[in-house]
């Protein structure tokens, strides 16, 4: 059994497995939990040929996975050991925007001073007002560790790299050497005019640019996103410490959470963290709204709940910022939206009712006869049986990842009965038992017994000896429980059935065929 994982490696499981959904297939995708939790259990964080052949093959990714991982800077090659990788967790937008701009404003002053001594003008007083202006904002920004600081890091690092670029002549730089480090300056300290700020940029972009590739990346970023953007990317949850008292700011933004619907800090969490209010204060507000009105709505999806409530599709995001800050809140339950099925499971379901019998095929070939049926004909009866929806198993996918309980939630019915109908062979039978055991008591389940006592019938016609029958070489899967398969048969049916499964038959699906049902 797998040790059970602390914080740190919860987090960063969970910014793994973020960069794997966006790198990995359509097909590897549902796989990005257990490879990222596989890759951050593993000790220094390296991993060796055997551990990458190991969690791969766990989860029977295509070939391209491990390209695709290094690609992403997951995995990156060890100089010092063949074949093994060093497992690189992705930092945080805003701890390397902050550290960027760190690192370049510490020498802005300087780069800034001996530019303007080249050009006999006094701008080094002017580089002093900006480096001034930063520490007489650093202050204010400080206490809440919010997006103001991260924005005024990013800027300074905007204006370094303007300060670090050549002038193209010396008269040139002579005439006007510091207008475009005074108007990064300013832009930092948050007092430059908008109608000015376009064109200081636009000088910082013309000039030659030699600063390293980090703060030139970083900078150009910064402009092209814009400021909401920037603040934006740069909101982290788990950055927002815990506050016993606080100051004069986070009293105030208590009385505004106590305001709230009690629901909100009822728990304590959110008054112990007055900054998650303040960095999410617009989102928390829209949905204090929608929860004093009553008119939460409960039959849309959870991504078209978040741009109503906030205008971000993405809040409420299973990992996001959005779903840490309800389930801290203990209030993940309260906001209520229609559950979107797995897009890998495919069925038909004609419309919604109360209470459905859900028919589970194990193959292609019987789940397109009763769609047909269902869709075409109108029919809701197979086989003598009500069926009001039919889903195509395939086989062992439909055990992973919790995939036909998920959909079956999506249906909003009331009650659930599940019917399977497959293969009559160890596997097959073997399946439906598993899939019952992971069902639980949640759904009632049974199997489709007038399909698989029409199959033995049509056995009994072609093979009058069960031997007979194709065999599969399935010698190494243990015979299972046959009771359910053998529901509502004869003592003859029985019989021939477990004859066939303990011989390593095979009575297949595709023994029936539309017109049979």
């Amino acid at each position: 059994m797998a040790r059970k994982m602390t914080g740190q490696e919860r987090d960063d499981a969970e910014a793994l497995r973020g960069v794997l959904v966006q790198e990995l297939g359509p097909a590897d995708r549902g796989y990005a939990p257990g490879i990222a939790s596989a890759l951050v259990r593993l000790p220094d964080g390296r991993a060796t040929a055997k551990d990458v052949e190991r969690i791969l093959g766990k989860y029977k990714v295509s070939a391209n996975a491990l390209k695709k991982m290094m690609r992403a800077g997951v995995l990156v090659p060890c100089a010092d050991e063949d074949g093994a990788y060093d497992v690189c967790v992705p930092a945080p937008a805003e701890t390397d925007a902050g550290e960027s701009g760190a690192e370049v404003s510490d020498a802005s002053s300087d780069d800034a001073g001996a530019l303007a001594a080249q050009a006999d003008d006094p701008a080094p007083g002017a580089a002093g007002d900006a480096s001034g202006s930063r520490e007489d904002g650093a202050p204010d920004a400080a206490p809440s560790d919010g997006p103001a600081e991260g924005e005024a890091e990013g800027d300074a690092g905007e204006a370094a790299c303007a300060a670090d670029a050549p002038a193209p002549d010396a008269p040139d730089a002579g005439a006007e050497p510091a207008s475009p480090i005074a108007a990064q300056a300013d832009a930092a300290a948050g007092e430059k005019d908008a109608s000015v700020q376009p064109e200081a940029e636009g000088e910082a972009d013309a000039a030659p640019s030699p600063e390293p590739a980090d703060g030139a990346r970083s900078g150009r970023a910064a402009r092209r996103g814009g400021a909401r953007r920037r603040e934006a990317s740069r909101r982290d949850l788990k950055k927002v410490p815990y506050v016993r008292r606080g100051n004069e700011s986070d009293a105030q933004a208590r009385q505004r959470i106590v305001a709230l619907d009690p629901r909100f800090w009822m728990n304590g969490w959110l008054l112990s963290h007055p900054g998650a209010f303040t960095m999410y204060e617009r989102e928390l507000t829209a949905i204090n709204d929608v929860l004093t009105d009553g008119m939460l709505p409960g039959d849309i999806t959870r991504r078209q709940l978040a741009y109503q409530m906030g205008g971000d599709e993405k809040f409420f995001e299973y990992g996001s910022d959005g779903f840490r800050l309800l389930r801290a809140m203990g209030m993940e339950d309260v906001v209520r939206h229609r559950p979107m099925p797995k897009p890998d499971l495919v069925y038909h379901a004609p419309r919604r009712r109360k209470h459905m019998r859900v028919l589970v095929t194990e193959n292609l070939d019987p789940y397109l006869d009763v769609h047909d049926l269902m869709y075409e004909d109108g029919r809701t009866q197979i086989l003598g049986e009500r069926v009001h929806a039919v889903v195509l198993g395939g086989g062992t996918p439909v055990l992973e990842h919790n995939r036909l309980s998920l959909l079956l939630d999506t249906l909003g019915a009331d009650s659930v009965e599940v019917l399977y109908w497959g293969d009559i062979d160890r596997a097959g039978v073997d399946l439906m038992m598993k899939l019952r055991a992971e069902l639980g008591e949640k759904y009632k389940f049974s199997s489709f017994s007038p399909a698989y006592g029409l199959m033995v019938r049509r056995a009994m016609e072609r093979f009058p000896d069960p031997t007979d029958n194709e065999s599969t070489g399935q010698a190494n899967i243990d015979v299972p429980d046959m009771s359910l398969v053998c529901e509502g048969m004869s003592a003859e049916e029985a019989d021939y059935a477990r004859a066939v499964v303990e011989s390593c038959g095979l009575i297949p699906q595709e023994i029936l065929t539309k017109r049979d049902l």
